[in-house]
């Protein structure tokens, strides 16, 4: 089975500079632009099944790599991005570091970096997202079983676990781009990256 992983197209907190994680920001217009453009590229890909994120900036996404062709697309819940930020998701990054700025003075709160561990309060924690994260891929797997090409539209903090606790991928991503795709390979129980598109890894 041939996986296609994508990130969404450019969202709305993008253009705010607001907080993304789990609050539910759409699309921006850029994104779906970005997502047209790409659109051709996946129709190549004999994709026969989309799964996505039920949050809007994934799932619209996801439709529109599927206008041309058709094939079914179920929204996953656990495939949502992760809660990062905890109490910050959603708010405007400069106005949240004015409102709570006694945890951006702790060095270890301030980038709340999946690789180093840690999470804002009321967040998902690494340890969390990963577990969640090797359970849906299983499940989407599972499911899947009598395709033979599958297209998964998530987020960066969902691929990023993908990449470190199920391929167990040695090197650190530092950034994923819009509409960016990894290529994997299932086979007799075990994952294969093929290749990379749009990453930016360490």
């Amino acid at each position: 089975m041939k996986i296609y992983l994508i990130r969404h197209g450019e969202s709305e907190d993008d253009l705010n500079n607001c907080n993304g994680g789990v609050a539910d920001w759409d699309i921006s217009k850029g994104g779906v632009k970005q997502a047209t453009v790409a659109r051709p590229i996946f129709e190549t890909f004999g994709i026969e099944k989309f799964y996505t994120s039920p949050l809007r900036r994934a799932y619209k996404t996801a439709e529109i790599l599927n206008v041309n062709t058709r094939v079914p697309l179920e929204k996953v819940f656990d495939l949502h991005e992760t809660n990062r930020y905890g109490y910050l998701s959603g708010v405007e990054k400069s106005l949240a570091e004015e409102l709570f700025a006694y945890l951006f003075k702790d060095p270890k709160e301030k980038e709340a970096s999946y690789y180093d561990r840690v999470c804002m309060p009321g967040g998902e924690t690494p340890d969390d997202l990963d577990k969640r994260v090797t359970s849906v891929f299983k499940t989407i797997v599972s499911k899947s079983k009598n395709l033979n090409t599958i297209a998964i539209v998530a987020h960066g903090g969902v691929i990023k676990s993908f990449f470190w606790s199920v391929l167990k991928y040695e090197r650190k991503i530092r950034k994923i781009g819009d509409v960016a795709f990894a290529e994997i390979e299932f086979l007799d129980g075990k994952y294969k990256l093929l290749k990379t598109e749009g990453y930016d890894i360490i």
